[in-house]
């Protein structure tokens, strides 16, 4: 019997460093002999430990006192074994187990007077349910088989027992302390520029761990950071966590715009909250954590298409000059011309003449940290603005910024050298070659042409960056192994939303209007004499003289245009020769023109709206 404890105790602790809870068990009952005994009295006491979550593993120790028919005195019966068993929680307060025991025993009993003892091996089998009341304690319905055997004979007592046991458990795990651990580990600090993407791509991973003693479920895991946040963001979702596991969850946050006013390197203390359920009751547990945070203006070049938080059109000082630079830029539209390229052209003088420095050397920081992984620092527009210049990301990203504020959509291409920002011109990408002589130094994707405008040589004037542009969008596209870095500004806004730094003063002052139409005219005019002349000439090539006339007309030669019109009898080039009408106020002439195409296509949905125009004025 001695060695029997001795190795159960032995047992118990080379298994106590991997074990998380200790289970006391008292269980009181009573013994159903199979035959020559009336019911007696058993009583377990066992010790176990668990080893997986489902698995115990321990000692116990019984007593067992029945009454052999015909005799005065009772049996009484000791012993002690190892036992083996398994439990599930099919329900959070629901137990149910099973289990087995071997061991050794010894009894007494008198016979006539006569002190009788002996001893053997017994074993035995259960299975159990019960409530569990809370973590610590759970109360079971137990039943199983005994058997006490004396050798070579038949067992002295077997049979049936019952009984009802309380379990009692306790935890070896020092973080037992109800509810949840929770640990941060960040790889680099959190950047401020990346406030939206947050949403998406974790800021850090979270390792918690439920110790709770039980298994919880249903488990939201959500982050909060006061006012840096705009709500309370969920990060992750467990149907459930068992007790004493760890989970890893990638952190999730929704930062507000107060994120930007870290001038400087920081730490910001926030809430991990989680919500569970815990024995059939909802719970809430709140755990503070500390992230680091770089300044507001931090950014790294390994992925350039982040580029596109900076370019804020919603910023109210930004919007204020772009609105200023695109109501001058509508007294200029000319019938024909791209509205696009126009306030392009209005919005590049305007940012010139403002006379915000450019750094274009190799020693600037665009230069050195674009190539690389180190962390640069890029200045928001209004900064810029501000601050009357920067590098050729930050002009970028101001002009960028502008001409989104008037809706005119945007593009850019990081090369080693300069800072293309692309126009969305809005046209189809079969008219791209009705606006310019040579499209080869365009982007024309399925949906979008767009020109490009160099920051390097924007303190030339509109017409050398755009010229500049395109030939470096040329070499390039003509290059088979060169690679073509295009980014679309909306598309990137999907994942990289636009972040508003607002509130700053300084030293800007707006060019006037007089200085920006005088100089963005200039450039306007340059184009309708290079490029719309151009694609008058290629027109002029193919013989059709409704190409010709469209090109004529872009340029404002209605005259010319009219004459090349009327030498075609297509419908469309007879709509079009009764729209230059309508741009001349000639009213009458365009009516008979727009009656024309209806007495040659009586459906002509164009004609019709022609007329109805005609009979506003």
């Amino acid at each position: 019997m001695k060695k029997v404890l001795a190795f159960a105790s032995s047992v118990l602790l080379s298994f106590s460093v991997f074990a998380a809870d200790v289970s006391l068990r008292v269980t009181p009952g009573v013994i159903m002999p199979s035959d020559n005994y009336e019911i007696g009295f058993m009583g377990i006491a066992q010790t176990d430990l668990d080893l997986f979550g489902f698995l115990t593993l321990g000692a116990e120790g019984l007593f067992t006192s029945v009454k052999p028919e015909g005799l005065t005195d009772s049996l009484t019966v000791v012993g002690g074994g190892l036992g083996v068993g398994a439990y599930y929680f099919p329900l959070s307060r629901l137990y149910v187990g099973a289990g087995g025991s071997y061991g050794i025993y010894s009894f007494s009993t008198k016979i006539d007077g006569v002190a009788k003892k002996a001893s053997d091996v017994y074993y035995r089998a259960y299975g159990e349910m019960g409530f569990r009341f809370s973590p610590t304690l759970t109360v079971n319905a137990v039943g199983g088989y005994n058997s006490f055997n004396i050798s070579d004979n038949d067992p002295l007592v077997k049979g049936m027992f019952a009984g009802i046991g309380t379990r009692i458990t306790l935890s070896t795990d020092k973080h037992s302390s109800g509810g949840f651990s929770v640990s941060l580990k960040q790889d680099e600090p959190a950047f401020p520029i990346y406030m939206s993407a947050y949403r998406n791509f974790p800021l850090g991973m979270l390792t918690i761990r439920n110790t709770e003693g039980a298994d919880v479920s249903d488990v939201h895991v959500s982050f909060r950071a006061g006012k840096y946040t705009s709500s309370t963001y969920e990060s992750a979702h467990f149907n459930k966590i068992r007790k004493y596991k760890s989970v890893e969850v990638p952190l999730l946050a929704d930062f507000s715009q107060e994120i930007l006013r870290f001038s400087e390197n920081g730490k910001i203390l926030g809430e991990v909250v989680i919500e569970y359920n815990f024995l059939g009751s909802k719970r809430e547990s709140v755990h503070s954590v500390v992230f680091d945070v770089y300044n507001r203006n931090a950014f790294v070049w390994a992925d350039p298409a982040a580029m596109a938080s900076f370019i804020s059109p919603d910023t109210p000082e930004i919007q204020e000059f772009a609105k200023y630079v695109a109501g001058f830029a509508r007294n200029n539209f000319k019938t024909g011309i791209n509205r696009n390229l126009v306030i392009a052209a209005h919005m590049a003088e305007a940012v010139r003449l403002s006379k915000l420095s450019i750094e274009t050397d190799e020693s600037s920081p665009y230069a050195e940290y674009h190539r690389n992984m180190n962390v640069d620092n890029i200045k928001y527009p209004l900064q810029t603005m501000n601050m009357m210049g920067g590098d050729l990301d930050e002009l970028g990203i101001l002009l960028a910024s502008c001409l989104e504020s008037v809706g005119v959509g945007t593009g850019f291409i990081p090369l080693d050298d300069d800072m293309i920002i692309l126009v969305d011109m809005g046209i189809k990408p079969s008219g791209a070659g009705n606006n310019f002589t040579d499209i080869s130094g365009l982007i024309v994707d399925s949906e979008k042409v767009y020109f490009g405008m160099s920051i390097k040589s924007l303190h030339k004037g509109f017409t050398k960056s755009r010229k500049d542009a395109f030939d470096s969008i040329k070499k390039i596209l003509s290059d088979s192994e060169a690679l073509l870095e295009f980014y679309d500004t909306h598309s990137l806004w999907e994942v990289y939303s636009p972040s508003v730094y607002t509130g700053s003063t300084g030293i800007f002052t707006r060019p006037s209007q007089n200085q920006i139409e005088k100089a963005a005219v200039a450039a306007v005019d340059e184009y309708l004499n290079t490029e719309i002349e151009g694609v008058i000439v290629n027109a002029r090539r193919t013989g059709d003289p409704n190409k010709i006339g469209m090109a004529l007309v872009r340029v404002g030669r209605y005259s010319e245009a009219k004459n090349e019109f009327a030498k075609s009898n297509t419908i469309q080039a007879m709509n079009n020769l009764a729209n230059v009408y309508l741009l001349e106020k000639n009213f009458n002439a365009a009516k008979a023109q727009f009656e024309k195409v209806l007495a040659k296509d009586p459906e002509n949905k164009t004609a019709k709206k022609g007329i109805e125009k005609c009979k506003s004025f």
